[in-house]
């Protein structure tokens, strides 16, 4: 990888067993493979490294996105149809919280067009096409 790549990204999730379905289909849209899976923690090795979930201590408050922390994590999409094509063949069968629908957000830039949409913990996750980056 090159510098300043992104190597992988950890979350925390209340339940591996709750999570992995949701995350499996996505990522794998997504061009990711599952590589590892252990008592505690699931792994998918992709285009951008890895990501893994890793499942909260018993008693961890809800993951709230304005507290210290993650607020969201956004992966590219390579068109505008890439982003329709994952709303409506992933998202939508999943039964996904769709935060915002599929739409051009210009206050990210000239051009943003994204989906916005939960995790089963609320985590707000993004699949965004951004034509000028």
């Amino acid at each position: 990888m090159a510098l300043g790549m992104i190597n992988h990204v950890s979350l925390t999730v209340s339940s591996l067993a709750r999570a992995e379905p949701f995350y499996d289909a996505i990522l794998r849209h997504l061009g990711y493979r599952q590589t590892g899976r252990g008592p505690d923690k699931l792994e998918w090795d992709g285009p951008n490294g890895w990501i893994l979930l890793r499942e909260a201590k018993p008693g961890s408050p809800a993951h709230d996105r304005y507290h210290v922390g993650l607020h969201h994590l956004a992966w590219n999409a390579g068109s505008r149809a890439e982003v329709d094509c994952f709303h409506r063949e992933v998202l939508r069968p999943l039964g996904a919280l769709v935060l915002d629908p599929p739409a051009e957000y210009p206050q990210h830039g000239a051009g943003y067009y994204a989906v916005f949409f939960a995790d089963p913990d609320g985590i707000k996750l993004e699949l965004a096409y951004t034509p000028t980056r």
